[in-house]
Formats: structure tokens, sequence, C-alpha cells
């Protein structure tokens, strides 16, 4: 595989991933109103605010890399869906916490449940060496996009 072909498969790769997601998540009564983004924001929640009582918008958008405008708009989006809650921090008035509701925990289970059970039927194509080969290649493209990051924002 030539450089021009391995970049169209990560890009298919991707696209493919996103457009398979896209597909399954409209057809579960949990995720049918909620965008991937959306899903990998609550994921995102859900992960910061483990045993607390819910995560800051600054801290999600330091997890997700986005500014804390575009987190505020897309939290936003989901208090009105009412995945989430925003309440006002008890030792700062300034900050506000987001929480998931019940509504956004069964929306968390079904996508959580959806990208294990893709996992295992993905890992069902590969033998036992083949599947520790790509591991090992994702991980190593992992740690290129990292560093990829990491050199732009010393650049900056």
């Amino acid at each position: 595989m030539n450089d021009i072909e391995f970049g169209r498969s990560l890009y298919k790769l991707y696209h493919g991933a996103v457009k398979l997601e896209t597909a399954e998540v409209k057809d579960n009564k949990n995720c049918a109103d909620l965008t991937v983004n959306e899903l990998n924001l609550i994921e995102c929640i859900r992960s910061l605010t483990k045993g607390q009582d819910g995560s800051t918008i600054s801290a999600i958008a330091s997890e997700l890399d986005i500014t804390r405008p575009s987190t505020t708009v897309a939290v936003n989006k989901l208090v009105n869906k009412k995945i989430v809650t925003k309440s006002e921090c008890a030792n700062d008035g300034r900050s506000v916490r987001v929480k998931l509701t019940a509504k956004g925990e069964k929306a968390y289970s079904a996508h959580h449940s959806y990208q294990n059970a893709l996992a295992k039927e993905a890992k069902q194509y590969f033998s036992e060496a083949d599947y520790k080969a790509v591991e090992t290649g994702i991980n190593k493209l992992l740690e290129f996009f990292n560093s990829k990051f990491e050199n732009t924002e010393s650049d900056e």
C-alpha cells in the first residue's frame, strides 16, 4: 500500500465508523435523537463525573479539546433534550456543573453497549496474532496523532 492509499484508508476507516455508528444509534430509542458528536459528549461527561456532582464546562472543553463557548452550546443542546442538567457549583457561583440525567444515563449505556458489541464483532475478523498486530498498529497511530497535537500546541 502506498502513502496515498494509506491516507485514503485512514479516511475511509474513520468515516466508515462514524457512518455505521450513526445508522446504529438511530435504531436505538435511547439514542435516536442524538448525533454521534452528542454521544461522544455524553461519554465525556460521564467519564468526568464518576463519583462527583458533575463536571465543569472547562473540564469538558479541555477533555474534548474544543472551546468553552462551543462546549456551552453543545451542553445547552443536551439540556434542551433533557440529557444533562446544569447547576451552580456550590463552591464557585461563576461555575456550573453538568451532570447526566436518567435519560442521559440510558443514552450512555446504549452507546457504551453498542461500542462493546461492535468491538467484539470486529475482533472476530482477526486471528489472535492479527488482532495483536492491529492493536499495536492502532496504538502507534494514536501515538502519531497525539504527537501531532502536542507539536501544534507547543508551537502556539
